[in-house]
């Protein structure tokens, strides 16, 4: 079971990639004064037929070979249901999916929001010739990271490059403690 929205958010993205993605958008909402937590993935890949992603939250359904049960999408599903949010999900073959989960901001049965930055480097690790976009929007205000930009300032050096994966995750740390006022980023108070 997934006990992170970050774990969902790297689930999600993760079939991006193995859907052919070569360009990854995350935008993660928190909007307390509206009662909404919201997360996005949207991606270039390949896309599902309408007979594909009519199963998706089917956890006896997966497209992976060699697998029996795919419970990622499933779980999210879940954990969206458990709340009382929505999950949305858009494919369109040739042309990428979209999967939004939105759920409410104070719902004691929403999963904590997690380790963001972990994530972020995560999709990286082997992958540094993605074009992933971030964006973190906290009561309006909002912070934007996009490899394409870092990549045309390291000159030549990988994205996934161990010293470069280090700095990435200590910028988006405090990029995002800084975005919330250092209260609101969950994450910023587990990080230390």
């Amino acid at each position: 079971m997934m006990e992170e929205l970050a774990h969902h958010i790297l689930d999600v993205a993760r079939n991006s990639l193995e859907a052919g993605a070569t360009r990854v958008e995350i935008t993660v909402e928190e909007d307390p004064a509206s009662d909404v937590m919201r997360f996005s993935v949207i991606d270039n890949g390949s896309g599902m037929p309408p007979h594909v992603l009519r199963q998706l939250t089917n956890p006896f359904f997966t497209t992976k070979t060699g697998k029996k049960v795919g419970l990622g999408l499933p779980f999210l599903q879940a954990a969206v249901e458990r709340c009382g949010g929505n999950l949305e999900i858009k494919s369109e073959v040739g042309r990428g999916t979209t999967v939004v989960a939105t759920f409410p901001y104070y719902c004691w049965d929403r999963p904590p929001l997690g380790d963001i930055p972990r994530t972020i480097v995560s999709l990286l690790v082997g992958n540094g010739h993605l074009d992933l976009r971030y964006r973190h929007i906290y009561n309006g205000h909002s912070y934007e990271l996009d490899t394409r930009e870092i990549r045309s300032r390291l000159k030549g050096i990988s994205l996934d490059t161990p010293e470069v994966l280090i700095w990435l995750r200590q910028y988006l740390t405090e990029s995002l403690s800084i975005l919330s006022g250092g209260g609101g980023y969950e994450i910023a108070r587990r990080a230390g």
